[in-house]
């Protein structure tokens, strides 16, 4: 388990090894740093196996799988810190980042009793994690931590309110997407999911689950509203979890059937996206929503609530339209109207592809995080 490599290890530990966002940026900021950056990676799961082990290890991680679940249902934290920091004694990396929540209450703490010269938190946005013992430990391990990475203006503002973060712990980097794997397709290719050609097909990509409520029912009672005025619209939605049958029940409630393709868990994101006219989101609060960036850069206008941190992505009127939050009548409006402009969803598509060029590629990324891990080091 040592690492002999002469080049220092940077050892990443997340939660889950299974997909989800932010393992999905994990492998994202792998990609490059592999390929452009003099450095090890290893990857530390703390909660079992899971489906990203595969794509971690195809990229040059290995992944190291622990289980501190048994340890935390006994209330056993100092075992689970232990068993963190035995990996990382051996380890002996020069930086450790630690993603999701209970990495950082328990990663930053091992990594710092092991001696790690650089240790960096990542808050994704674990909103649903709120209780006063969330409240707690994210304080305290913020001292464990030399930076608290987030994703955008509105998570500062969110971690320094909910948990107590110092300002000057923060590090706002909005989170990136790799603009050569997501690109325009050429038209040719697209199969749109069985919907006729003039039919505006709306994205929604994310969790189904409660925890992280995406409040795609918002976005079916848009389509409903839609289809009552006689617009030919249809909604693709990926994703699974808890929520899926009662989403289901509702698109029979709104006979909708017709209306609606649910595939489930998609791996092929950029396919699904290149394969419809607009993305859509509907949570009253997301920390960030990396899906629409990579929406933007396949090309697609955005539609959006006017809060959170994924309002910081999009310019209302140029890459895409915002609405107020979990206002159904707004949103199908906003729908409506770029149904109606193939022009204006092609040209808004066209400016977000240039914004993501511009703002949110993973080389700015990168580029940014390693000069951080540099001032850190020195």
């Amino acid at each position: 388990m040592k690492n002999n490599s002469r080049s220092p290890l940077h050892v990443h530990i997340i939660d889950s090894l299974n997909v989800g966002g932010a393992q999905t940026h994990l492998a994202t900021m792998l990609r490059h740093a592999v390929a452009h950056y003099p450095y090890q990676h290893r990857v530390l799961g703390l909660f079992g196996d899971g489906a990203m082990i595969a794509e971690f290890e195809s990229l040059g991680a290995p992944v190291d799988v622990l289980d501190i679940g048994p340890a935390l249902r006994r209330h056993a934290y100092g075992e689970a810190t232990r068993m963190i920091r035995t990996p990382l004694e051996q380890f002996r990396p020069s930086v450790v980042e630690a993603h999701l929540s209970y990495s950082r209450f328990f990663g930053m703490p091992a990594a710092w009793l092991a001696g790690v010269p650089v240790r960096i938190g990542f808050e994704h946005g674990d909103l649903y994690m709120n209780e006063w013992k969330h409240r707690i430990a994210n304080y305290a391990t913020q001292y464990a931590a030399q930076r608290v990475v987030v994703c955008s203006k509105a998570l500062a503002d969110w971690a320094g309110k909910t948990h107590g973060i110092q300002r000057h712990r923060i590090e706002v980097l909005h989170n990136c997407v790799d603009e050569q794997k997501f690109n325009p397709a050429a038209p040719e290719s697209r199969d749109h999911f069985g919907f006729g050609p003039e039919t505006t097909v709306v994205c929604a990509v994310g969790t189904l689950g409660k925890g992280v409520n995406k409040r795609v029912d918002i976005i079916l009672r848009a389509v409903e509203r839609l289809r009552r005025d006689g617009h030919d619209v249809a909604l693709v939605v990926c994703g699974d979890g808890e929520q899926r049958p009662a989403l289901e029940s509702l698109i029979r409630e709104l006979d909708i059937a017709d209306r609606v393709r649910m595939p489930g868990l998609q791996r092929d994101v950029p396919r699904v996206l290149a394969n419809c006219d607009v993305f859509c989101h509907a949570a009253p609060f997301e920390p960030f929503g990396i899906v629409c960036i990579e929406a933007m850069a396949i090309g697609l206008p955005a539609i959006v609530p006017d809060s959170g941190g994924i309002a910081e992505i999009v310019e209302d009127g140029v890459t895409g339209l915002k609405y107020r939050p979990l206002d159904v009548e707004g949103l199908a409006r906003a729908i409506a109207d770029l149904h109606r402009d193939a022009a204006l969803r092609t040209k808004m598509g066209q400016r977000g592809r240039l914004t993501v060029l511009e703002k949110f590629t993973v080389h700015t990324y990168m580029e940014r995080l390693y000069a951080m891990y540099e001032r850190l080091a020195a």
